[in-house]
């Protein structure tokens, strides 16, 4: 572990009180500030240990946020732009590794020696565009988004897609008629993939028949500019609700799509995920880290 950055602090922040049964958000609830002082962050995941780690992009660092001491430290320097993570079912790292200024442009693992294996970083002989989000599911296979964003000379794919990476390492690509798929998630039982769209500013929905075969696609919800203004990251709670970043917070839906509360934070977030309480929701949000604690016990 390298530096330690840490500045917690509180954030006053009102919340939107939920509309459906009981309160997802409580009553005088705050977004606390636990780290700060990055240029982006993203991409938090929940490791085996509890820690939160996350991503500074500019700075290529990856960080581990330890709850019990409070303090933030550098897990992994030259991240390759690492963006969006997951810890897979043996508890190894897996990162999105994004594009442009130093990133590689591939799908890597970490492995427990601290080594790093490439696991993808080309499809049909073409280079990968910008993998951006992820998720594992229970079979180890991992979906991924492949956008791009900023420069795009040197892109060697005119679709941005969704691809799957099965757990014997073939690479498909599942889904590819979406604008610039972003933030990714299964839901909890694995039958549904939600993605986000970022440049057409909606969440589609698939129905997942077998892994990485997902079908029967449907708009999710609308986030266009009075709800959201479009979606990077999302995640979901033990009860199938899927918590979506967008322009003023955390916008949280019921499983049918409708909104049932928001979490306004005070920089504009990219992502989110819960720690191991299934309570606890960790956002990422520009220059800093937050959390807030949530009744998701609360039925939809």
């Amino acid at each position: 572990m390298l530096h330690t950055r840490l500045l917690p602090a509180l954030f006053a922040a009102s919340v939107l009180v939920s509309q459906v049964q009981g309160q997802i958000v409580p009553d005088g609830a705050a977004v606390e500030q636990v780290a700060t002082g990055y240029l982006f962050t993203e991409g938090p995941a929940t490791g085996p240990d509890g820690a939160i780690y996350f991503t500074d992009i500019p700075n290529q660092h990856i960080l581990r946020f330890d709850a019990d001491t409070g303090e933030a430290t550098t897990f992994r320097e030259d991240s390759g732009r690492a963006n969006g993570l997951m810890f897979d079912p043996e508890g190894r790292l897996i990162a999105c590794e994004g594009a442009a200024d130093g990133g590689k442009r591939r799908l890597s693992r970490t492995e427990p020696d601290g080594s790093l294996t490439g696991l993808a970083d080309q499809w049909q002989a073409r280079r990968l565009n910008s993998p951006n989000d992820l998720d594992i599911d229970k079979h180890g296979g991992v979906y991924f988004t492949d956008p791009r964003y900023g420069k795009r000379a040197d892109m060697q794919m005119d679709i941005e897609a969704v691809f799957y990476l099965a757990p014997d390492g073939t690479l498909t690509r599942v889904i590819h008629n979406l604008q610039r798929p972003n933030g990714i998630i299964l839901s909890p039982d694995e039958k549904i993939l939600y993605v986000a769209d970022n440049a057409a500013k909606e969440i589609i929905a698939y129905d997942v028949v077998d892994p990485g075969k997902p079908v029967n696609p449907r708009q999710f919800s609308d986030m266009g500019p009075d709800l959201g203004g479009g979606c990077d990251g999302m995640t979901v709670d033990a009860h199938g609700r899927l918590y979506a970043t967008g322009d003023e917070g955390v916008y949280i839906f019921n499983p049918d799509g409708s909104q049932a509360g928001l979490v306004p934070v005070p920089e504009r977030p990219s992502n989110c995920t819960f720690a191991n309480d299934g309570q606890t929701l960790y956002i990422t949000a520009r220059t800093s880290l937050y959390r807030i604690m949530l009744n998701t016990a609360v039925d939809p």
